[in-house]
C-alpha cells in the first residue's frame, strides 16, 4: 500500500506541476482566484483520470469518471484552503515561474507563496488527490501482474452429467406421486 501511495503522489505532483507550469508560461504564475480554482478543478479532474485505476484500464470508464468529478470538486475545495492557510514563502527563487501574488496581498518583489504559486500549489494539489486515488485503489487478484485469469468452461451441449443417486431418487418420488392420484381417480 505504501508503494502505491507513493506512486500516487508522484503521478499527481507530475501532473500538477504540468498544469502549473503550463499557467505560468500563459502568464498566470500568480493567478488571480478564479483562474486559480478553475486550474485545481483542471487538475483534479486529470489526476482523477490517471491515478488509481486508470481511464483506459478494463471497466474502468465509469470509476474514473467518478473520480474525475470529485477530483474537480475536491481540488477547487483544496485550492481555497491551499490559498488560505499555504502562506510559507517559497525560498527558492522561480524566476518567470514565481512571484507575489496581488490578489492575496503579498509584497511585490517576494519570490511568492507556496499557496498562491499556480507551481506550488496545484502540485500540492494533486498529489494529495493522487496518493488518496492511488491508495484507494485495491487492486484485486485478478488485476495483478502475473496473475492467471480463470479461463470461462467451454460449452458441451446439452448433455447431462449423472446425478448423485439421492437427487434421482428424489425425482423418482416426485414423479411417482402424481401417478398415484391418478389411479385412485
Amino acid at each position: 500500500m505504501l508503494g502505491r501511495l507513493i506512486l500516487g503522489i508522484v503521478k499527481g505532483l507530475i501532473v500538477g506541476g504540468l498544469v502549473g507550469f503550463g499557467l505560468a508560461k500563459l502568464g498566470f504564475a500568480a493567478p488571480i482566484a478564479i483562474i486559480a480554482y478553475l486550474a485545481a478543478a483542471l487538475a483534479g479532474v486529470l489526476v482523477g483520470l490517471i491515478a488509481g485505476k486508470p481511464i483506459w484500464a478494463k471497466d474502468a470508464k465509469i470509476e474514473a469518471g467518478m473520480k474525475a468529478f470529485v477530483g474537480a470538486l475536491l481540488g477547487v475545495g483544496l485550492m481555497f484552503a491551499a490559498r488560505k492557510w499555504l502562506t510559507m514563502p517559497v525560498p527558492l527563487p522561480l524566476g518567470e515561474l514565481g512571484g507575489a501574488n496581488p490578489s492575496l496581498g503579498e509584497a511585490a518583489g517576494t519570490a511568492g507563496t507556496f499557496g498562491g504559486l499556480a507551481i506550488t500549489s496545484l502540485a500540492a494539489i494533486a498529489a494529495l488527490l493522487g496518493g488518496f486515488y492511488e491508495a484507494d485503489n485495491d487492486p484485486s487478484e485478478g488485476d495483478a501482474p502475473g496473475a492467471k485469469q480463470a479461463l470461462p468452461a467451454k460449452d458441451k451441449g446439452n448433455k447431462r452429467i449423472a446425478a448423485s443417486a439421492a437427487v434421482d431418487d428424489l425425482d423418482d418420488d416426485l414423479e411417482a406421486e402424481p401417478e398415484k392420484k391418478r389411479a385412485k381417480k
